[in-house]
């Protein structure tokens, strides 16, 4: 028997389509989740339009941080990694709405 898989082993961002497009950048849904998680990480959980606007997190991000979207994970636990993601793939859902996809990790 062989399996085939319908999707990469290895998810990668570059072969995403793009869901959102900036003046000096684009994302995907899953570079959107990293760059949540990002915010996530170094401010807590200040996400929401009366805090922080998910847009504006996600534009500090790309600007200031050098679009650097993984260096949040480092010396975390998997399950930290695990349930910062969720959040802000939950936030990003919520957001964005129902065209926001699902993304595989």
């Amino acid at each position: 028997m062989t399996a085939v898989l319908d999707r990469p082993a290895t998810p990668n961002a570059r072969t995403e389509p793009v869901f959102l497009t900036a003046q000096s950048y684009t994302l995907t849904a899953r570079e959107i989740v990293l760059a949540l998680s990002a915010h996530l990480a170094r401010f807590g959980d200040t996400l929401g339009v009366r805090v922080v606007d998910p847009l504006a997190a996600l534009d500090a991000v790309m600007r200031f941080d050098g679009a650097d979207l993984t260096t949040w994970a480092a010396g975390r636990t998997p399950d930290d990694v695990a349930a910062i993601r969720a959040r802000a793939e939950h936030i990003a859902h919520d957001y964005f709405g129902p065209a926001f996809p699902a993304v595989p990790w």
